[in-house]
């Protein structure tokens, strides 16, 4: 049973790409876009020589790093020891090395009178790594995801005829890592046929052919399809209902099945060029030809389940990986099979520059502290980061226009000699 589960998870996760449709702006993949494999001496993070150190300078809000810090720590004082031992660069690392830099982090933002002071304090207290990027070249690509707020009734009727689903009780999930240390964070979905775990069925069986209906797992309805895709690639989102209220549909679980975005979509079917694609545009196009509709979203076979929430907190973001809300402009989506939830992070990145009405003005230099609490379907390999931007439509925008080359560099207490004594050089 457990070899076919595995050969079955191979040939699944073969065909996975991305959660996530970014790459919209140029239509041009920067430099690192296709993740390189990490070696086995580095696991994908390498020592930085302290000659080497970026300027540790953060311009953004402190009110929410702070925030983001003291979400993380209580997770990694609330886990026990991870299953896997993580290595940065020679160095293993566990739970109380990454929850004993956050607690010396917040001590250093919380004291620390300017920019000068934080990079000098960073510096004399953190060993320096980063994601070994494309080729080892440090180059990371940025993507970024929000959570959307969509329109939605409880209940089908009049403009409200596009359903999401809650999990079906036979869609059954498998974590890799169980049976093969080589597949550490990654999971699959399927059904059992017979004996063996078989593909789930997919988005033109569920949206298309009634495959789920008459189950009782509809959760809500959604005037439009793209609306109900958005939600799918987000992977969560805040629904507003009719009478002013609104619930959070969050992440349950999806089938596993290869993810084609729909931008992605109209280009490979040349109703659009990728020159100049937006969301807008995409939409306005779908509007124009419904006769279209079917085949651009069925090339999409991933598809996601959510569960409803009421909700209690209007600041708090969707539920990560790590189990805590994430943090709006401070936590970021990397591969877990390389780097530990709850990891402290600094990045480096040009981004859109977009104010709180959502309009791009242009593009910045962006450096900020940063966590690691969530992943992502796309995000394999040390050359690819996703930064959760929040919601609103600022985060909106700012998510389709991000598809840009920089760095991740990672933080660690330097290391006592009491520590260190007595380990291999």
């Amino acid at each position: 049973m457990k070899k076919t589960i595995i050969a079955a998870a191979v040939v699944m996760l073969s065909g996975c790409a991305g959660v996530k449709d970014r790459g919209m702006g140029s239509g041009i993949c920067p430099p690192g876009c296709s993740p390189a494999k990490p070696t086995a001496e580095t696991g994908g993070v390498v020592s930085v020589p302290d000659a080497y150190a970026p300027v540790f300078a953060d311009l953004d809000d402190k009110k929410s790093l702070l925030k983001a810090a003291g979400l993380n720590l209580q997770y990694l004082r609330s886990t026990g020891a991870p299953s896997a031992v993580y290595s940065f660069g020679s160095r293993k690392v566990t739970t109380a090395d990454l929850a004993a830099a956050t607690a010396e982090f917040i001590k250093i933002i919380s004291e620390a009178g300017g920019q000068d002071e934080l990079d000098r304090r960073i510096k004399e207290k953190f060993e320096i790594y980063r994601l070994a990027g494309q080729d080892s070249t440090g180059t990371v690509v940025f993507s970024s995801y929000y959570e959307p707020t969509l329109r939605a009734s409880l209940k089908p009727g009049g403009e409200y005829v596009y359903p999401i689903y809650a999990r079906p009780d036979d869609l059954v999930t498998v974590n890799l890592g169980n049976f093969n240390e080589k597949f550490k964070g990654e999971k699959i979905s399927g059904r059992l046929d017979g004996k063996e775990l078989a593909p789930y069925i997919d988005r033109e069986a569920i949206d298309f052919e009634g495959a789920l209906k008459g189950r009782g797992l509809e959760l809500a309805w959604f005037r439009d399809r793209v609306d109900v895709m958005d939600l799918h690639i987000e992977g969560s989102g805040r629904l507003l209902l009719d009478d002013g209220r609104e619930m959070k549909a969050k992440f349950a679980a999806t089938n596993s099945l290869k993810f084609k975005g729909w931008l992605s979509a109209l280009v490979e079917m040349g109703a659009l060029p990728r020159e100049g694609l937006s969301e807008e545009k995409g939409r306005a196009y779908l509007r124009d030809h419904p006769e279209k509709v079917r085949d651009v979203m069925t090339r999409n076979r991933r598809y996601t389940f959510f569960r409803l929430e009421d909700i209690k907190d209007p600041e708090a973001g969707p539920e990560g990986t790590y189990g805590l809300p994430l943090v709006g402009w401070r936590s970021i989506a990397i591969d877990n099979a390389l780097v530990p939830m709850g990891a402290l992070a600094f990045m480096s990145v040009t981004t859109p520059d977009v104010n709180d009405r959502g309009e791009l003005l242009g593009r910045k230099q962006d450096r900020r502290f940063v966590f690691c609490q969530d992943t992502g379907g796309a995000i394999k390999g040390p050359a690819r980061v996703d930064f959760f931007a929040g919601n609103g439509e600022k985060a909106h925008t700012f998510a389709f226009k991000l598809w840009d080359p920089g760095t991740l560099h990672l933080l660690l207490l330097k290391e006592r000699p009491a520590e260190s004594a007595g380990k291999a050089p």
